[in-house]
């Protein structure tokens, strides 16, 4: 049994790398596009190159994770090297003032090169990290032991992410518009506090995990071993379904901040504060709404009807701004977080669950698991999704800009643009049966084995929440 303080130690982990990702995806497009005014279009670039760097470590890191031996065991020199990385490259991607002088605009292909270096280690160390970090918890924990784990570390992981979404409409305020533009005393000390949290919480993993010391090093081939899984139909439409929404939801993470200070005109901080606290507090509140409802309705049936209406709130992006001229902006705000909030946390919920299913599906049809690259090849497709994504966005702000002399159409028209893509997932997903008949399929095939092989980490929590 794992004591009970290394229980603690290992769920705490997540926090300051979600709040770091959670920080830096809502804001590094905006960031540069308007504090550092590259252009949109190698914005779009930058963001785009690293979500197929993301994309690309996840499968490798999900392989060699699994093969690696070291006196430390399989997953603690990711961890090691991870942290620390994911902190620096984080941090040094706020403050390019500091070697570039940002202020003068023919440099800014420089700040281009700087930008595009910063947020592509980012992603890197961010992947490296985490990927070998949730597949530790098999080899550290017993069955009994994962649903507590589990929660824990994904109520460290879903604060993480409210409160990254809260500091993230906040940071339009932590900057200083120069010459040059940088980050105020305030900014800078927020963003270093966040840095050393994300390298504090790995600490105690670190310092106190160890592996069992009974595990079977498998010796597989990346290239069959990702043949074998794409074999397999479910997980095939699955990937297509989560790459499509995750294209239109990439799109909402990247321009929300924009969008509340350009066309719902919230640009002082008792204006951000309750439309961003909403959306905190309704996420956590519809988080546990749908645990609920999953087993009511079923998983399929959830995300079908949320892509429908996540598609008619991101339709609604050209007409918020009418309404601020009869309503409040602060209230118009508030109540378009809540349902896209509703929606968030769906999301939230299936991109862990259901691949946990679809591994487990597998391991009890094959009596294999291979969760590590299951996990890890999935980044690669999504990510790709997620790169167009973020290509297309920054050539329609750079369009927007060219076309008008200024942003405001393009954060007007982002949210049509984007919806179809969601529409496309839900027809995909009406074909894949993301419910499995886990004690049907038991007395099928019996338990499984997992004999010299890892399990799942998110199964076991999936299962229980």
């Amino acid at each position: 049994m794992l004591p009970f303080y290394k229980k603690v130690a290992y769920g705490m982990g997540r926090f300051g790398s979600s709040f770091l990702l959670t920080l830096t995806g809502l804001t590094a497009f905006w960031i540069y596009g308007t504090v550092f005014e590259i252009s949109w279009f190698l914005d779009g670039i930058a963001l785009a190159a690293s979500y197929l760097v993301i994309g690309l470590t996840h499968w490798f890191t999900g392989y060699y994770s699994d093969t690696v031996e070291s006196r430390w065991g399989r997953r603690k020199p990711f961890v090691i090297i991870g942290a620390p990385g994911l902190a620096i490259t984080g941090f040094l991607l706020f403050v390019p003032n500091w070697f570039i002088n940002t202020g003068d605009p023919a440099l800014e292909l420089t700040v281009f090169g700087y930008y595009l270096l910063m947020i592509c280690l980012f992603k890197f160390f961010y992947a490296f990290l985490l990927t070998a970090f949730q597949a530790w918890m098999p080899e550290i924990t017993n069955a009994d032991e994962r649903p507590l784990v589990s929660s824990m570390q994904n109520t460290a992981n879903w604060i993480a992410n409210g409160l990254g979404v809260v500091l993230g409409f906040m940071t339009p305020l932590l900057f200083l518009a120069g010459p040059p533009p940088g980050l105020s005393t305030i900014g800078f000390t927020i963003v270093i506090v966040i840095a050393i949290i994300t390298v504090l919480f790995y600490l105690p993993s670190i310092a106190f995990i160890r592996e069992k010391s009974d595990i079977v090093i498998p010796k597989r081939s990346l290239r069959e071993e990702t043949a074998t899984v794409m074999k397999n139909p479910t997980y095939v439409r699955w990937i297509i379904v989560v790459g499509f929404l995750s294209f239109s939801f990439s799109a909402i993470t990247t321009q929300i901040v924009g969008y509340a200070q350009t066309v719902l005109l919230l640009t002082s901080m008792e204006q951000i504060l309750p439309p961003a606290i909403a959306l905190l507090v309704s996420i956590i509140i519809f988080l546990f709404i749908w645990l609920k409802a999953l087993k009511k309705y079923g998983k399929g049936r959830l995300m079908l009807y949320s892509l429908f209406v996540l598609a008619a709130i991101m339709a609604m992006t050209p007409f918020l701004g009418v309404l601020t001229g009869v309503l409040s902006n602060v209230v118009v705000a508030s109540l378009y977080f809540i349902p896209l909030a509703a929606c968030m946390a769906v999301y939230y919920l299936m991109k862990y669950i259901v691949p946990a299913d679809i591994i487990q599906v597998d391991e009890l049809a094959s009596g294999v698991n291979r969760a590590g690259i299951y996990e890890g090849f999935m980044g690669v497709p999504l990510n790709i999704f997620q790169a167009v994504s973020a290509f297309l966005l920054g050539w329609f702000m750079e369009y927007s800009v060219t076309s008008t002399g200024n942003t405001l159409f393009g954060y007007l028209w982002w949210g049509p643009l984007f919806a179809p893509f969601l529409l496309v997932a839900a027809l995909i997903l009406r074909k894949t049966d993301i419910d499995p008949d886990f004690e049907a399929l038991k007395t099928q095939h019996g338990s499984g084995s997992t004999s010299g092989t890892e399990e799942s980490p998110v199964a076991e929590s999936s299962e229980n929440e």
